[in-house]
């Protein structure tokens, strides 16, 4: 069985609730513009005010203290947003310096094999752009109408050139050519 003193401040803390819960809800809705965010934190005061009950008689001016409790509980609940929007912002703008340093990284070393590709006899050369294209040694022999035999040799001469030019880069692109 409840006590008296615990039925007491229950029915008191239930009218205050029902008092002032619809003026501080406007009340929070000019800040934080946004009904749902608004109820929950005027109940968030709710709670902290049930929290420190004990605390009421010490009040001077309970309307202004209420009232006051949104107000922080609100400005707080904008700083928190205010962050949170400052670092989503930064994260895409890190994460947009991130892509376009790939990029340039990927452009730069494509350029790199082109360029040493470029430098192989055209036979070789031949050879090792339709390997790179996902051409089978039979189908080069017959596109370059060339024995099997031949497009080997062409190839590995060509993949110690590559690996001479392009050094540990080489293993990276290129380990199963």
């Amino acid at each position: 069985m409840k006590s008296k003193q615990k039925i007491r401040e229950e029915d008191l803390f239930h009218d205050l609730f029902m008092d002032y819960y619809p003026s501080l809800l406007s009340f929070a809705r000019y800040y934080v513009e946004n009904e749902a965010i608004a109820e929950d934190l005027v109940q968030d005061v709710f709670v902290k005010m049930w929290e420190l009950r004990e605390q009421w008689e010490k009040v001077e001016n309970f309307s202004a203290y209420v009232y006051q409790m949104v107000r922080f509980r609100c400005f707080n609940y904008l700083r928190g947003e205010k962050l949170r929007v400052e670092m989503m912002r930064s994260y895409r703008e890190e994460k947009v310096d991130i892509m376009e340093i790939n990029q340039y990284i990927e452009e730069e070393i494509f350029r790199l094999v082109n360029q040493v590709v470029d430098t192989l006899p055209l036979m070789y050369k031949q050879v090792i752009t339709l390997t790179l294209e996902g051409y089978r040694v039979k189908e080069i022999a017959e596109k370059l109408n060339v024995g099997e035999e031949t497009v080997k040799k062409r190839k590995q001469v060509a993949k110690q050139v590559l690996k001479e030019k392009l050094g540990k880069l080489y293993l990276f692109l290129f380990p199963l050519i």
